[in-house]
């Protein structure tokens, strides 16, 4: 599956020139599905109940997806803007919490809850380091209910007390 991915821009560069990926565009997107799929089978081996396992689910597509867009296009201005890399070190942040906690429920959903607020701290950010500058509120909304959506998930998991995930 992912290989197919990957093929998707190299035949679309076959056909138009507005798709131009270079070898580090692949790596990177490479890199960013395997990791996708890394959360995902995690999901599904250290999920033992189902709000756990969408859990660790969501956030994996959440950072995913802000890791991505961030780096093709940028969240807030263009991808070279000094804000944006609040948001990639968000990203790594929370993985490295995640491995420190060893994805429990219970600090999983504070973790969580963090990261929906940050989306918009770092909005509230950019109006002061940026100035003049539009942000798109509704993007950092999506994210921001993105992670939001996986501490609830969290929370659900930690509230059904399973002994072998606290």
């Amino acid at each position: 599956m992912a290989l197919a991915l990957l093929a998707l821009p190299a035949i679309a560069m076959q056909f138009t020139g507005e798709v131009n990926w270079t070898a580090t565009d692949f790596i990177f997107a490479a890199i960013l599905i395997g990791a996708l799929g890394i959360g995902i089978e995690l999901a599904v081996r250290m999920g033992r109940t189902l709000p756990k396992r969408l859990g660790i689910a969501i956030a994996s597509l959440a950072g995913f997806m802000t890791f991505w867009s961030n780096a093709a296009v940028g969240i807030i201005g263009d991808e070279g803007s000094p804000v944006n890399s609040g948001f990639f070190l968000l990203v790594i942040f929370a993985v490295v919490v995640s491995a420190l906690v060893r994805l429990r429920p219970a600090p999983m959903k504070w973790l969580m809850a963090f990261m929906a607020a940050a989306q918009f701290a770092l909005g509230i950010a950019a109006t002061q380091m940026m100035p003049g500058h539009a942000v798109e509120w509704g993007i950092l909304a999506f994210f921001a209910g993105m992670w939001s959506v996986a501490a609830g998930c969290f929370h659900l998991a930690a509230s059904w007390g399973q002994a072998v995930d606290r």
